[in-house]
């Protein structure tokens, strides 16, 4: 996904970090990147503050490996570390290319990667963030991203056509575009919208798209343009996605927040992978 050269997986031995494990597999065998299996055990869940026996670690590297084993053949390596998640996963991935966790975990209530641990990397890491789960449509070779003219849904637009150029797959840029709330007239009627709204929308949109075209001739590249809101939009359009692509910040009210509305709503609810880009 850039010129690193591993990619970090958060890897806890649920079955939901082994479909990040083997989709990152398989990421690396397109880019040459090498697969860091990275088990991170917090302090605070260790049983009274004991370490974990020897056998237990044993069996996690045991499990990572027989997942490296059964896809393509990539380098990689399994490490052991007893911190808090979020600061060593997003320590870890200074110099990668990317982070890739699963979707749930063996945490509280399975909610140690799609909680706390998927949201706070997301907020920290420098480099892309990819939550794995099951496509919806095993059979799609289509990459949605999110596009809303913001730098972070540029760069997104960027990864998507990067990784659509090792994979052949077409780009979908999807631009929610949400009518704003309009006064009634003082007689109760709806005045005329100024039909300028969509329209620049798609101009916009058509433009970025352009851009992206021109750097990227090999890959086929299609826009679309939706009239509700994003996260609803690219929600409903990961049922038929291999992976789902947005900022993590729009142009959006929630601009300031670290990690913007749509970027944690799509992490929660789409149907395929997800990768956040700062």
């Amino acid at each position: 996904m850039n010129t690193s050269t591993h990619i970090v997986v958060g890897y806890d031995g649920s079955p939901d970090s082994d479909k990040a494990l083997a989709w990152a597999a398989r990421t690396a065998s397109l880019t040459g990147d090498e697969v860091l299996a990275t088990i991170v055990v917090d302090p605070m869940e260790t049983p009274r503050g004991t370490a974990w026996p020897e056998s237990w670690w044993k069996d996690i590297e045991d499990r990572a490996r027989g997942v490296l084993a059964e896809g393509p053949d990539v380098q990689s390596r399994v490490e052991r570390h007893v911190a808090q998640p979020v600061a060593l996963l997003a320590d870890r991935a200074d110099d990668a290319s990317a982070v890739v966790l699963g979707s749930r975990g063996h945490g509280v209530a399975g909610e140690i990667f799609l909680g706390s641990v998927s949201q706070g990397v997301a907020r920290r890491a420098r480099v892309p963030v990819v939550v794995v789960r099951a496509q919806q449509n095993p059979a799609s070779n289509r990459i949605v991203v999110g596009v809303d003219g913001s730098e972070a849904s540029i760069r997104a637009l960027e990864l998507a056509c990067a990784r659509a150029g090792l994979t052949a797959e077409k780009v979908v840029a999807l631009h929610a575009w949400f009518p704003t709330a309009v006064a009634l007239d003082r007689y109760g009627y709806v005045p005329p919208v100024s039909g300028g709204t969509a329209e620049e929308a798609k101009a916009s949109l058509e433009e970025i798209v352009g851009k992206a075209r021109a750097e990227h001739p090999e890959v086929e590249i299609v826009t679309l343009l939706r009239g509700e809101t994003a996260s609803r939009a690219l929600v409903d359009a990961s049922e038929d996605a291999s992976l789902v692509v947005v900022g993590s910040r729009g142009r959006g009210a929630v601009a300031q927040a670290l990690l913007g509305s749509t970027s944690h709503d799509v992490i929660h609810h789409a149907h395929c992978p997800v990768a956040v880009v700062r």
